[in-house]
């Protein structure tokens, strides 16, 4: 199946990457989703998960607009055609 995922923000400068299409295999889940991006962008898994393997609580990560805290979290089955899009930490005052 095809994704489309997007890295904003300073997830954009660890990856190079705004926008890009991933072909995986059916029915994976976003953990698995980091896993497999996280061969490609060395750096990903560590920056999102912490050492006990969930995301850390600064970062976000939407299906097709909704937060996967609402959904299933890290266990959210993708489906082909779906946006996944990780956020980080926003800064600011």
């Amino acid at each position: 199946m095809k994704l489309r995922v997007k890295f904003l923000a300073s997830l954009y400068e660890l990856t190079g990457v705004l926008k890009t299409e991933v072909e995986v295999p059916d029915g994976l889940t976003i953990r698995e989703l980091i896993d497999v991006l996280a061969r490609k962008y060395a750096k990903l898994r560590e920056e999102l998960l912490d050492e006990g393997g969930n995301l850390k609580p600064m970062y976000n990560i939407l299906v097709n607009g909704r937060a996967v805290e609402w959904l299933n979290g890290l266990d959210t089955r993708l489906k082909n055609g779906d946006e996944v899009v990780f956020i980080p930490p926003a800064a600011g005052g």
